[in-house]
């Protein structure tokens, strides 16, 4: 068996363990001010890549891309090249692209969403499947990958993408608007004019809580009035608990996915004074 790699999982130090937001925001800053260069190899920025294989068992027939990021995280997702369907079969071939984004070792989870090619706008564009995969799974197909990289079955799995709830689709929406106006300056605004005319204007997350309320006790009445169905017929009317859970988790698509580990690498910024500059502007500057 081929030994760990030096940047494996395995080699992190106890401080990479930590999940909390806060000590992600200080190793982002370290590493944005440039320290996280200098610390030992075994400790220094990773990358984490994502190779795409394959897609099956896709229940939409519309072209769609993959956005993949980390959680909890402060840029935004990395996104695939636009996939149409085939017309004939359910496998779709991703020709191995490429995914890769930075990784802090406080990572909770890697969230992968098929998104709906609406071929105007990103903005309006909506995720219909996703899956959320644990740090820890992540660490193990890497550490897969490491130990055999030239088996492609190691550090590979595939992936069922389920229906996307509803509160994350708008949480994709409300990504876009924050580009051109920040949420908490948008609510701020809000929150003036309702004061200034007698009315309270809830929070993001107050109208988070009423909808996951709501949802609750939307799923309870659901199940009393099976119950009561059950009673008479002797059969579920699809409206308990575990029936909506199911149609929630609905399989939208698979996908096949292998995970690597890889240190972080620099430009030579010597070799870069060599590089010739593009003929046509050379043109331009004459």
């Amino acid at each position: 068996a081929k030994p760990v790699h030096a940047f494996s999982p395995s080699r992190r130090p106890a401080l990479f363990s930590a999940r909390t937001f806060d000590m992600h925001k200080v190793i982002n800053f370290l590493d944005t001010i440039g320290v996280m260069e200098c610390v030992p190899g075994d400790m220094g920025p990773q990358v984490l890549r994502m190779t795409f294989i394959n897609a099956s068992s896709i229940k939409d027939r519309n072209a769609f891309y993959l956005e993949a990021w980390s959680e909890p995280s402060d840029i935004y997702p990395k996104n695939s090249r636009a996939h149409r369907p085939p017309r004939s079969g359910t496998t779709l071939d991703l020709g191995c692209e490429q995914m890769e984004i930075d990784w802090y070792g406080d990572e909770q989870e890697i969230v992968i969403h098929a998104v709906e090619y609406s071929g105007s706008t990103q903005s309006r564009d909506l995720p219909f499947a996703e899956v959320r995969i644990p740090r820890s799974a992540i660490e193990r197909y890497a550490r897969e990958t490491a130990a055999y990289e030239a088996n492609m079955q190691q550090g590979t799995r595939t992936f069922d993408l389920a229906a996307v709830e509803w509160k994350h689709a708008i949480r994709r929406k409300l990504r876009f608007q924050d580009m051109l106006m920040p949420g908490n300056l948008f609510t701020k605004i809000l929150a003036k004019v309702g004061e200034e005319n007698g009315m309270h204007v809830p929070t993001t997350d107050e109208v988070d809580q009423l909808r996951e309320e709501n949802e609750r006790l939307r799923a309870q009445n659901e199940q009393m009035k099976s119950l009561s169905s059950s009673e008479s017929s002797g059969k579920c009317g699809m409206g308990c608990a575990p029936c909506s859970a199911n149609r929630a988790k609905e399989l939208r698509m698979r996908v096949t996915v292998r995970f690597e580990l890889v240190p972080r690498r620099s430009s030579d910024m010597g070799m870069a004074k060599i590089v010739r500059q593009a003929s046509f502007q050379e043109q331009r500057r004459r």
